[in-house]
């Protein structure tokens, strides 16, 4: 007697033995639930196999139409286990690491539901909850999952609650239908924003205008001289305020800040070595008091001068004024904005198999200064026709390779069967 008794517990705990590891294969992890997308592109999780093909193809079909008229993403999985996992805490993890729903919209919908827990959770992203409420939700799982879940239909509960949910997305009225005693839904009111966004607009443009003309002001009143405020003026950087708003400064740049520039720039002069009044001499004859460098400068439009002389020439002002949007930058040898990329070269093809080269060389136009540059020219590479993820929204037969990257909102609602 005692000889077959240990053989039994022998065999038992050998079975034991075997049995652990495949129960603890079916205990899943939000890591280790199979993404569908990552193996047919569907919506449908369902690695233990509680549902037919048939069901799966339907309900990927009808997951694909709602997505094709919405955008809105539903995945449903169903698994044996999650341990001691809570369902909603779960379901809520889920749907973030795969980032069901489309991004910024937030549009998607998990339906998770665990086996040994006879638990199925309705997690709702937060575009879709004025629409797929929590007591909506509540009502579509108790009343289409449900009975046929009990009665061990999984396929066909799914595939009526998914239709149900495709109804209420065409057309929002159908949830009355779904309410018991007219029980009503309020959805958020659509507003014109045009208001707003006028009365927006026009608080930015005052808050801009007033930093704008401050620092115009700051300028005119300081006590620097007019060629200093010019170059404080002309340093204000005016095309980020005509990107923000451009009709008005635009306007503002030609009727005012033109103006005031060529006013700076002009204003009477008197010399700081003797006072006596200085004055300006013409394009033409300012030549005869600047460098070979800065009439080189001046023929380049690079860089303008003006010469202010008094009558004696006792004292002689030269004052340099940069062009905007030149080629030209300064020599590293004469110190003149006259060097520039003279010619360029490609003297070796890039190839898939090795780099080319290009050789720029640079001079200048005052002191024939020059040098050579070697450029690398990367590899040919082939670009790819097709690109995948691992989470939901690119192309294949049920409508995507990856979900989007919604964020769940934290409603929607759980039964038990």
């Amino acid at each position: 007697m005692y000889k077959y008794l240990f053989k039994i517990l022998l065999l038992f705990s050998l079975a034991l033995l075997y049995a652990t590891p495949l129960l603890a294969q079916d205990i899943y992890t939000v890591e280790s639930v199979p993404n569908p997308k990552d193996t047919d592109g569907g919506w449908v999780s369902d690695p233990n196999n509680y549902l037919n093909e048939t069901n799966k193809l339907e309900l990927n079909r009808i997951v694909t139409a709602i997505e094709n008229k919405s955008t809105a993403q539903i995945a449903i999985v169903i698994v044996p286990s999650i341990g001691e996992e809570v369902p909603k805490s779960f379901a809520v993890d889920l749907f973030e690491h795969w980032g069901i729903g489309q991004p910024k919209k937030d549009n998607g919908l998990l339906i998770l539901t665990v086996m040994d827990q006879r638990r199925t959770e309705f997690e709702v992203g937060y575009g879709l909850e004025p629409i797929l409420t929590d007591a909506l939700s509540y009502r579509i799982a108790s009343q289409e999952l449900v009975p046929h879940f009990k009665n061990g239909n999984y396929g066909l509960g799914l595939l009526a609650g998914v239709e149900r949910i495709q109804q209420v997305l065409d057309n929002p009225e159908v949830i009355s239908e779904i309410y018991d005693e007219g029980l009503q839904v309020e959805f958020p009111r659509r507003t014109n924003p045009i208001w707003f966004i006028l009365f927006t607009y026009f608080g930015i443009f005052l808050f801009v205008a007033y930093h704008y003309f401050s620092k115009l002001k700051k300028i005119n009143k300081n006590k620097d001289d007019f060629y200093d405020k010019f170059i404080d003026l002309y340093g204000i950087k005016h095309w980020i305020y005509m990107i923000i708003f451009p009709l008005p400064f635009l306007l503002i740049r030609w009727l005012f800040i033109s103006s005031r520039l060529k006013r700076y720039r002009n204003h009477k002069r008197f010399s700081k070595i003797n006072g006596q009044e200085m004055f300006k001499k013409s394009e033409e004859a300012d030549n005869a008091f600047l460098k070979r460098g800065q009439i080189v400068e001046e023929e380049l439009k690079s860089v303008d001068y003006d010469v202010w002389v008094t009558n004696n020439e006792e004292d002689v002002l030269v004052l340099s004024y940069k062009k905007p949007f030149t080629k030209y930058s300064t020599c590293p040898k004469c110190n003149y904005k006259t060097y520039h990329r003279a010619h360029s070269k490609v003297v070796r093809s890039a190839t898939r198999a090795s780099t080319g080269l290009r050789v720029e060389i640079y001079k200048c136009k005052n002191c024939d200064y020059s040098t050579t540059r070697n450029i690398t020219i990367p590899k040919i590479t082939s670009s790819s026709s097709s690109s995948g993820g691992s989470s939901y929204g690119g192309g294949s037969s049920f409508g995507g390779s990856s979900f989007g990257g919604g964020s769940s909102g934290g409603g929607g609602a759980g039964v038990s069967w």
